[in-house]
């Protein structure tokens, strides 16, 4: 049985429209949406844990064409064969450069460069590994606006491998940080990358979202960090604003540009501002902070 399936299709135009109507009709665990040359049609998918409602994919492929005017064709509904996404993710991740950061797997031989703080990273089966544009974006804007302060508390939500607690571990080794996900495997792999990286005072657990003991009884938190989806952030933001220490700030990504307006507005209700962002290759991190 398939663990993954593939929704795709082309779209001259408005492709965040079928994308976003497509994802409202099947809760896709990922979207996407690219196009090699500006006169080049788009080309839209998206990624589903489940057997897609083939007919809800249709009704929303109707319903978009009816609000922008155009037809989408090439639509695609596939099962995807089973990929040991670990060995993939070994063949794609080369060391990366990132701020002050030298990030590399645990099969990588070379020294860390002069200069460098080195993370060695085994995704396991956790998502993670820091190749992602929106990791890049959440370590450089950690970097940027993590401040210096006795106390500092800081809160890794949706950690996967722990990649951003254990950065912010390396800046502020003084600092209380707690690291947690709601994938018990990507629990197990973010604690052992900590005790791998001399940075095993984090402390790791299980939690949906805010909800955990270990979560609540740290809070509130000087710098809160959430590299998950867009619909996840935004059904969170009420929990994350109630973590948020007064003058703390939250780093936010996870979303592309067309997720950005909505996850800033539902921040912003709830009284936070736009401080920072970043975009690489589409991919947005936002830093927000009280108003």
């Amino acid at each position: 049985m398939t663990d993954l399936w593939q929704i795709s299709l082309t779209v001259t135009d408005q492709a965040d429209v079928f994308s976003e109507m497509i994802d409202a009709a099947v809760d896709a665990e990922t979207l996407s949406t690219h196009r090699d040359h500006d006169d080049e049609p788009w080309q839209v998918m998206l990624i589903t844990t489940h057997a897609p409602d083939k007919a809800a994919v249709a009704r929303a492929i109707g319903e978009a064409e009816r609000i922008t005017g155009l037809a989408a064709s090439g639509l695609s509904v596939v099962g995807l064969p089973p990929t040991d996404w670990l060995a993939e993710n070994r063949k794609s991740f080369p060391p990366l450069d990132i701020a002050s950061f030298w990030i590399y797997g645990n099969y990588v031989t070379d020294p860390v460069p002069d200069g460098k703080i080195g993370l060695k990273i085994d995704a396991g089966e956790a998502f993670g590994s820091g190749t992602h544009a929106t990791t890049h974006g959440c370590v450089a804007m950690l970097e940027r606006h993590c401040p210096a302060i006795e106390g500092l508390t800081i809160a890794d939500i949706g950690c996967g491998s722990g990649i951003l607690a254990m950065a912010a571990a390396k800046l502020h080794p003084q600092a209380v940080i707690i690291a947690v996900d709601n994938d018990p495997i990507a629990v197990e792999v973010a604690a052992q990358n900590c005790a791998d990286n001399d940075v095993g005072f984090i402390k790791t657990g299980l939690s949906d979202g805010y909800k955990a003991e270990l979560v609540q009884s740290h809070a509130p938190y000087d710098v809160i960090l959430a590299n998950i989806l867009p619909n996840p952030l935004i059904e969170m933001s009420e929990d994350a604003v109630a973590a948020l220490a007064a003058d703390g700030v939250i780093i936010l990504s996870g979303l592309m540009t067309m997720h950005r307006d909505k996850v800033v507005t539902a921040h912003e209700s709830l009284g936070l501002r736009l401080i920072d962002h970043m975009v690489v290759n589409d991919w947005v991190t936002l830093v927000m902070g009280r108003a």
